[in-house]
């Protein structure tokens, strides 16, 4: 049966659609608003010179709001793939940011610091990162 001389497996007929040109765009509507992404003003991608795009939430809950606003646009794995490679960055990854942003005005860290002073007396767990 699966020896030398038997005949070949039949193998599925794998069909691919190529979005459409209305896909694309509420694709690109969803990730142009700030309520999903937030753009960096200095990093672009290499490839084709657009500015990242870093996630505001996780793929799957983006996915949510994506198929809850156009719920007859693209799936959930066409979804998914468009989301990988170095434009779209889930906000994990903006490691640095914030010190920038502290250095140039925004005092979050120095309120942290106080606070981590006035409510914590063991010193060795007042540990900054600089």
């Amino acid at each position: 049966m699966y020896g030398y001389g038997a005949p070949s497996l039949s193998k599925p007929v794998i069909t691919r659609n190529k979005l459409n040109d209305e896909q694309l765009k509420q694709f690109d509507l969803f990730f142009s608003d700030k309520e999903n992404v937030n753009m960096s003003s200095y990093k672009t991608e290499v490839k084709t010179g657009l500015p990242v795009l870093y996630l505001q939430d996780s793929k799957s809950s983006l996915w949510g709001k994506f198929h809850e606003k156009y719920s007859d646009g693209i799936q959930r794995t066409a979804f998914m793939k468009r989301l990988q490679g170095s434009r779209y960055i889930y906000k994990e990854n903006m490691g640095g940011l914030c010190s920038i942003c502290n250095e140039y005005g925004y005092q979050v860290f120095s309120e942290i610091e106080d606070t981590m002073k006035k409510n914590i007396e063991n010193i060795h767990l007042q540990v900054f990162a600089k």
